[in-house]
């Protein structure tokens, strides 16, 4: 396993699903959720985001727990298309299957996909190669995984184009696993083993039909979430510590961790994290005081909540010691910064270099 494969930076949408799969194999649902150091009640936080590891952890305790051959064509059946969260509704909103599944390949780094799909048009039919990507390794064995793929692929297309039959054909690379004959429990098309290539047949006139939801505001609202979601994806590879911190710091409230909590979340020392923050010219200290800055801006708006909670919430002790920052970093109470903004005026204020000593 790489650094990449243990940061926590995918949605957990989908273990809400696996959950309720679990449930109705009889099993206790807590019980995919071994050695991944993830707890029950996190499942149902929107906020919570997992790693591929902890991932592909919770397929070997289903694939352990089940004692089903088959369980992968069972589980990826079971998997609808929520479990990719935004880039749902941005599949959904597409014209046609064609462009929704086009839109799912390009954001293909938001869902974990170990495959590369590519297709390839012919005049009645169209081809989707499925290759594994490379450095990419698989968490049970290669059929466990094409096996998800291609199951939870079928579940998908058929709840995006409202209909049962949607694939004329199955190619997989890979000899007969020994529970072959159950694949005709999930397949209503011909399928075959040892080929020179993975592939998914689908006919043109299902590719090309419109789909029912197909909303083209609601598709681009939704493609930007998800470019803003690939960059997110994109840092984290390149490993820029600074912004996974930001990122760490953005999603609390209240007090704040120490440096050496973040660097242990962050799988890095706290020397190293202190270096890496003071080579992009930054500080731990700073990065606290633009988040609780932020943070603060944001419930100041709402005038119903006190200047108490207010501070509760920007993670500081006491209103005294908030009022003290927020004039420090702006030149402003709080008070004086809602009046302004009931005025109008705070436009005009916040593009003056208020922000000089948000370091302090």
């Amino acid at each position: 396993m790489t650094a990449f494969e243990d940061q926590a930076i995918y949605p957990s949408a989908e273990l809400f699903l696996i959950k309720q799969f679990m449930q109705r194999e009889g099993f206790r649902p807590q019980q995919r959720l071994l050695g991944t150091g993830l707890k029950e009640e996190q499942i149902c936080n929107p906020e919570t985001l997992v790693s591929l590891r902890q991932f592909d952890i919770i397929y070997h305790n289903i694939f352990r727990i089940t004692q089903r051959p088959d369980v992968a064509l069972a589980l990826g059946s079971s998997l609808n298309l929520s479990r990719w969260g935004v880039l749902s509704v941005a599949m959904l909103c597409a014209h046609t299957l064609g462009s929704a599944l086009e839109t799912g390949n390009r954001f293909r780094s938001l869902v974990r996909s170990r495959f590369k799909l590519t297709p390839v048009f012919g005049k009645e039919v169209t081809e989707i190669i499925i290759e594994r990507q490379e450095g990419m390794s698989f968490p049970l064995s290669a059929h466990f995984s094409h096996e998800l793929l291609i199951s939870s692929m079928q579940t998908l297309i058929r709840s995006l184009v409202k209909e049962q039959h949607v694939l004329e054909e199955i190619q997989l690379n890979y000899a007969p696993p020994a529970h072959y004959q159950q694949y005709a429990n999930y397949f209503d098309c011909a399928y075959s083993f040892n080929r020179e290539h993975s592939k998914l047949v689908i006919a043109n006139r299902v590719m090309t039909r419109p789909l029912a939801t197909g909303n083209p505001i609601t598709e681009q609202q939704a493609i930007a979430v998800c470019q803003r979601e690939v960059e997110r994806v994109a840092q984290v590879q390149k490993g820029d510590l600074t912004w996974l911190l930001r990122e760490e710091i953005g999603r609390r409230e209240g007090p704040l961790p120490s440096l050496d909590e973040i660097a242990q979340r962050l799988n890095v020392t706290p020397r190293t994290l202190r270096r890496k923050l003071q080579e992009a010219g930054t500080s731990y200290r700073r990065i606290c005081h633009e988040h609780q800055l932020q943070l603060a801006l944001h419930y100041l708006a709402d005038p119903r909540l006190k200047s108490t909670v207010v501070a509760q919430k920007c993670g500081f002790k006491d209103a005294a010691s908030f009022r003290e920052a927020f004039k420090r970093w702006t030149d402003m109470t709080p008070q004086e910064h809602r009046k302004r903004s009931r005025n109008g005026e705070t436009a005009q204020v916040l593009k003056t270099p208020l922000l000089r000593n948000v370091a302090a």
